[in-house]
């Protein structure tokens, strides 16, 4: 994919500024996908956010440069975030585990989710989270990643990861609430 993107490239220039920094960032846009997709996605990540780059070459004055290093790793970031999404809108089993790893969803409230619909609306709760939130529960409840590491994917601080968790978890079980799964139905 990536020698697809330097053939759309119409002058040599850019093409040698592709190059370049294809040569000096290639490992740490792997680096920074590792980080938050599993290795089957970092390839697509990389590839994905080159092309983006490469749409956007004029932003880029001079290569070695923080400025640089810092777009290049927001792309990386940023694509990969949404490829991690995508995935999850694709597979939301995992979201089975994710409904005894919400502690602070109250006990009655889990007890009564035991049904496919039960699941069905844990899914459709976790969906209707605003990305922000969302992104904070599927890097901590599905990836395992700590609140440390999630302030530093996400470019925030250590509390803000903990407050959108809280937020996320308060937010799933208002809307279950809401849905009438707050009583044990038996």
């Amino acid at each position: 994919m990536i020698s697809l993107a330097f053939i759309t490239l119409s002058d040599k220039k850019n093409d040698c500024k592709a190059t370049q920094i294809w040569t000096e960032y290639h490992g740490l846009m792997i680096y920074t996908a590792r980080k938050i997709l599993n290795e089957s996605a970092v390839d697509d990540a990389v590839s994905e956010s080159f092309i983006k780059i490469i749409r956007n070459l004029d932003k880029i004055l001079e290569i070695s440069s923080y400025q640089t290093k810092s777009y290049i790793v927001n792309i990386v970031r940023n694509t990969s975030l949404d490829i991690l999404r995508k995935s999850k809108r694709n597979e939301v089993e995992n979201l089975d585990d994710m409904a005894e790893t919400i502690s602070d969803v109250n006990v009655d409230v889990l007890g009564s989710l035991v049904s496919k619909e039960g699941h069905e609306a844990i899914k459709s709760a976790i969906k209707s989270l605003p990305d922000q939130l969302k992104d904070v529960v599927f890097l901590s409840l599905v990836h395992g990643h700590n609140h440390s590491e999630i302030a530093e994917l996400l470019n925030i601080t250590e509390a803000a990861s903990k407050m959108r968790l809280h937020r996320a978890k308060s937010e799933i079980k208002k809307r279950l609430e809401g849905a009438g799964y707050d009583k044990p139905h038996g």
